[in-house]
């Protein structure tokens, strides 16, 4: 694939704004970037190529975070994660590419409209929810990079403490992310043509972290993300539509 300087601008500008997002609210890198890409690199380009790109941001936020980690949570995540990543990656290659598209671009609908959902009350018997969250994670983890929502949801409705709350989800996506790429490359979908086009994205997402940095705390979260989610619908119908 020819990554041109036109491609190139529009990847950086989209992970710039997905790097400022998880700066400003703490979530949504994935959720934003994936159905805006879809459309111009295919799933299985785009997938692992923003694993890559996520995973500096992703050693940087673990370290900061580090000491706000709940390990009992982590773990109950991350095992079954570990079971469901091998069958995301599988679905991720053997999906043909244009229904892959359509696919992420309903799923990003489907979940962006569902994180606006109230929780309710805490589940009593927390342990089976989470198994069951941290597998479905690790499957759209591999197969769409987007392993938030379940995760997310849970959390929200336990509501648990919020620095220990996304301090593990943080640390979880980034277990995700590394546990990923073994099976990418194990099927092919780790070339060089991936890895190059995310190389020529680390300036977008650079750019992005270190404005978010800089906005946090100056504009408001919930503005930003009620705009993010916005873009997240616009793009997935889009990508549902092509």
């Amino acid at each position: 694939m020819e990554v041109t300087v036109g491609l190139a601008l529009y990847i950086n500008a989209v992970l710039f704004v997905a790097a400022a997002l998880l700066q400003i609210t703490g979530f949504g890198f994935m959720m934003l970037a994936a159905p805006a890409l879809v459309i111009v690199v295919s799933p299985q380009m785009t997938v692992p190529m923003l694993v890559v790109v996520w995973l500096p941001l992703g050693v940087v936020m673990v370290w900061n975070l580090r000491h706000d980690v709940d390990g009992s949570i982590l773990r109950c995540f991350s095992f079954p994660a570990l079971v469901g990543i091998p069958l995301g990656a599988l679905i991720l290659r053997d999906t043909d590419p244009q229904m892959m598209q359509r696919i992420i671009g309903a799923m990003m609908i489907v979940l962006a409209l569902i994180l606006q959902v109230k929780p309710g009350e805490p589940f009593r018997r927390e342990l089976p929810w989470r198994m069951a969250a941290g597998a479905i994670s690790g499957i759209l983890a591999s197969s769409t990079s987007v392993a938030g929502p379940p995760v997310v949801l849970l959390g929200l409705k336990q509501r648990w403490e919020p620095a220990v709350f996304r301090a593990t989800l943080v640390t979880f996506f980034f277990v995700c992310s590394v546990a990923s790429l073994p099976f990418y490359w194990h099927l092919d979908l780790l070339e060089q043509a991936t890895l190059e086009l995310a190389a020529t994205a680390f300036p977008g997402v650079a750019a992005g972290y270190v404005t978010g940095t800089w906005v946090k705390g100056r504009v408001g979260g919930r503005s930003f993300r009620w705009l993010a989610m916005g873009v997240v619908t616009t793009g997935g119908l889009v990508a549902v539509l092509l």
